[in-house]
């Protein structure tokens, strides 16, 4: 994962309600099976099992995340165990195949959370988290964000 993307994840998850920071989760996932595989194209061994091991602590959030009493949990934890199950695979077989049948689910799970982004008018998870404001200033082939600083970023005593 590349400086900027681990950038992005962090502005993201500081502005996050609860829907989309499962979203961010998905895109992680995401983003970490291709380092995965790009890693393992290059024989690159550390960080083929650093990938793995962040997609695995990825989808353990996502199990921890769910609530039980509700209908699609069970079927969701189900489906998450299968990934590990999954990515135990990747690691022993060094294979890709186990990768793209993860991708094959994680991303219309991705795709259905981030199509109810908009019915949860909760706030931000995060709390005394840095304002950003996209848009106010134009790069040459980008938008600028400003931060407006907040002195009681963190925990407030």
């Amino acid at each position: 994962m590349t400086d900027n993307l681990k950038q992005e994840f962090t502005r993201r998850i500081s502005v996050a309600n609860s829907t989309e920071l499962i979203v961010v989760l998905y895109d992680m996932v995401l983003c970490y099976a291709d380092d995965a595989e790009e890693a393992l194209k290059t024989d690159q061994d550390h960080e083929f099992y650093a990938a793995i091991s962040r997609m695995r602590n990825c989808i353990n959030e996502l199990m921890c995340s769910l609530h039980m009493e509700y209908e699609p949990a069970a079927a969701l934890l189900s489906l998450y165990r299968f990934c590990i199950r999954k990515l135990t695979t990747v690691g022993i077989r060094r294979s890709i195949q186990p990768l793209d049948e993860i991708r094959k689910i994680i991303k219309p799970l991705r795709e259905s959370y981030a199509g109810l982004v908009g019915y949860n008018t909760s706030g931000p998870v995060m709390g005394n988290s840095e304002t950003v404001y996209a848009g106010l200033t134009y790069g040459k082939n980008d938008i600028n964000e400003n931060l407006v600083n907040n002195v009681n970023r963190g925990m407030l005593i």
